[in-house]
C-alpha cells in the first residue's frame, strides 16, 4: 500500500534543527532539502503501489530523494543506507532527525522502489520533474531549438569469448529449470551430465585444453556444443527455461559453425550481426565509438535545450543505430515532457543523412547539420550545376556529362576520358580516369543544407551544438558512461536519473529557490 509523507516539517527534522538559512548553503544537498515537497509527492508514484490494502510503504517521494542522492554521489544501494544514518548532508536533505542513527528504510525496501519504478516505467517521473521545475523558472523558451547527440555507454554484463559464453549459457539454462523444479542447480546438472558447468568458476580454466592444437579445440568446442543440445533437451523435457535455451541457440547459431561429415565444429570467423558478446546482460550488443576504438553495451540518445543546457530528453537504444534513429522519440519526448513545441534542432554530420532528416519531417520541425565537405583542395558535389530533375550535370570546369543512366534510384552522370585528361582543373576533381557523379532524389536539398551550414547564420547556430556535448559531459562526470544495471530498461532509467540530478543542478545554481 502506498505510504504517504506528512506534508508538515517534523518539529524535530533537520531543517528545523538548523534552520533555512544554514540549509541554503548546503548546496545541492539544502536545495533538495528546501525544495523536496514541491519535487516529490507520494501520489506521484501512485502507480506502483496498491492503494486499497497491504502495509504502507515506505514513502516513495523519501525514497526517490534519496535516488537521486545516490546518482549525485555514484555510491551503491548498501551506501545510501548508510548516508541515512550517519552523513548529517543526507539527513537535512531528507528533513530526518539528525540525532537519531535509526535507518528511514532497509537496502531491500530501496531495491524494491527501484524495481517498482521499471515495472511501472516511472523511471521518468523524477526527470520529468526536474524539466518542469526548470520551466517554472523561467529556463525554457516556448518554442524551443534542442541540439541532439549520442553517446558510448559501457554495458555491464562480462564480454566473453565462445567456449565461456557458451558454458555460462547452459548453467543459465540449469538454473532455470532447478529454480522451477525446486532444485539445487548443482544436483540438476549432475542429473543430465552437465555438472563442469556449474562447478567451475571457469570452463577454460578447468578443462586441460592444448590451445595450440587445432584438433584439441576442435575436440573442446564439441563438447561443449553436445553440452548445449543437452541443455536445451533439459529445457524441453521441463517444460520451462524456454528464454535460456532459446539464448543458448542464439550464441551457438552466431559462433559457431557446425560439425560437418568433412570437418567437425569450429569457430565461426567474422562478427554475426546483432551478435550476443554477453549472457549476463543479452542486451548488450558491439559498438563502435570510432574506427580504432569498439565497446560493448548500449547507445544513449540525449536532447537539449539550446540556450539553458537543460536536458529534455533521453532514450536509449543498441550501438549499431545510427546517430540519428532517435530524432522522433527525442522530438516527441520533449514536446510532451516541456509542454512547449520545438522550433528546431541541430545536430552534427552524423544527422545529415536523409533518415534522420525524414524523422525530423514527419515531426515538422527542420532539423541544421553540420555537413561534411570534399577532400581538401578538391571539388565536391556542390561545385557542379545539377537541373532540377537531375538529368543534366556540368562539372566545374563546364562540361556536361557524357553519360546519364539511372541507377538505384538515382540519376549517375560520367565524363569521358577525353573530357578528363585535357581538363586544366583535374588535380582538384578526381585522381580516376575520369569523373562520375550520382545524382540521388536528396541531391539538391542536400546541397541547399550544405550551403545554409557553411553560411554565417548557419555556422553561428551550428557552434550552439556544443551544449548537447557539455550536457553528456556532466552525465558521464556523474557515472553515466557505464551502465550500473543490467539490460537496456534500466541503463536507461539510470540515464533518466542522472539527466534529473544534471537538470537541478542547473536550475538550483541559476536562481536562489525559495523553500516550499
Amino acid at each position: 500500500m502506498l505510504g504517504e509523507r506528512d506534508p508538515q516539517r517534523s518539529f524535530f527534522g533537520a531543517i528545523a534543527r538548523f534552520g533555512v538559512e544554514t540549509v541554503k548553503g548546503l548546496g545541492f544537498y539544502g536545495a533538495i532539502a528546501l525544495n523536496a515537497f514541491r519535487l516529490f509527492r507520494d501520489e506521484d508514484f501512485g502507480d506502483a503501489y496498491c492503494m486499497e490494502n497491504g502495509r504502507p510503504s515506505a514513502p516513495p517521494s523519501m525514497l526517490a530523494v534519496a535516488r537521486l542522492l545516490q546518482f549525485f554521489e555514484g555510491i551503491s544501494d548498501a551506501d545510501v543506507v548508510e548516508r541515512c544514518r550517519y552523513e548529517l548532508r543526507w539527513k537535512i536533505a531528507l528533513d530526518l532527525d539528525p540525532d537519531s542513527l535509526e535507518a528511514p528504510f532497509a537496502k531491500s525496501t530501496f531495491q524494491a522502489f527501484r524495481a517498482r519504478l521499471t515495472l511501472h516505467a516511472k523511471e521518468g517521473a523524477v526527470f520529468e520533474k526536474s524539466v518542469g521545475l526548470a520551466r517554472e523558472q523561467g529556463l525554457l523558451p516556448q518554442k524551443m531549438c534542442v541540439a541532439l547527440d549520442s553517446s558510448p555507454v559501457r554495458g555491464r554484463g562480462a564480454v566473453k569469448d565462445t567456449f565461456c559464453l557458451l558454458s555460462d549459457a547452459i548453467a543459465g539454462v540449469i538454473r532455470a529449470v532447478a529454480g522451477k523444479q525446486g532444485k539445487q542447480a548443482s544436483e540438476v546438472a549432475e542429473e543430465a551430465g552437465l555438472g563442469r558447468h556449474i562447478a567451475a568458476a571457469s570452463i577454460k580454466g578447468s578443462e586441460a585444453v592444448d590451445w595450440n592444437s587445432q584438433e584439441d579445440v576442435s575436440r573442446f568446442l564439441g563438447g561443449l556444443v553436445a553440452d548445449a543440445e543437452r541443455a536445451v533437451k533439459l529445457a524441453e523435457t521441463a517444460q520451462c527455461a524456454n528464454a535460456e535455451a532459446e539464448l543458448l541457440k542464439k550464441v551457438i547459431a552466431q559462433d559457431v559453425e557446425p560439425a560437418t561429415s568433412d570437418s567437425p565444429a569450429k569457430i565461426r570467423q567474422g562478427v554475426a550481426p546483432d551478435r550476443t558478446p554477453s549472457v549476463a546482460d543479452p542486451e548488450m550488443r558491439h559498438g563502435r565509438k570510432s574506427s580504432g576504438k569498439v565497446y560493448a553495451g548500449h547507445k544513449a540518445h540525449v536532447a537539449v535545450e539550446q540556450t539553458s543546457g537543460i536536458i529534455t530528453a533521453v532514450e536509449v537504444g543498441t550501438p549499431g543505430q545510427a546517430d540519428g534513429a532517435k530524432v522522433a522519440e527525442l522530438i516527441e519526448q520533449t514536446e510532451r515532457v516541456t509542454g512547449c513545441e520545438v522550433d528546431e534542432a541541430i545536430g552534427d554530420c552524423a544527422y545529415g543523412s536523409e533518415e534522420p532528416q525524414r524523422q525530423a519531417e514527419s515531426c515538422g520541425v527542420p532539423l541544421r547539420t553540420k555537413m561534411p565537405g570534399p577532400p581538401k583542395g578538391r571539388f565536391g558535389p556542390g561545385d557542379f550545376e545539377v537541373s532540377e530533375d537531375g538529368l543534366e550535370a556540368t562539372c566545374p570546369a563546364g562540361q556536361r556529362s557524357a553519360k546519364q543512366h539511372s541507377r538505384k534510384g538515382g540519376v549517375h552522370h560520367e565524363w569521358s576520358k577525353a573530357q578528363c585528361e585535357s581538363c586544366p582543373l583535374r588535380q582538384r576533381c578526381t585522381k580516376a580516369g575520369s569523373r562520375q557523379l550520382k545524382v540521388q532524389p536528396s541531391f539538391h536539398d542536400r546541397r541547399r543544407r550544405e550551403r545554409y551550414a557553411r553560411s554565417e547564420e548557419g555556422r553561428a547556430l551550428l557552434r550552439t551544438r556544443v551544449v548537447v556535448e557539455h550536457a553528456i559531459g556532466r552525465m558521464k562526470n556523474l557515472g553515466a558512461g557505464a551502465a550500473r544495471y543490467f539490460g537496456r530498461a534500466k541503463t536507461k532509467g539510470q540515464w533518466l536519473w542522472t539527466a534529473a540530478v544534471a537538470n537541478l543542478s542547473l536550475v538550483f545554481s541559476s536562481q536562489r529557490l525559495s523553500a516550499a
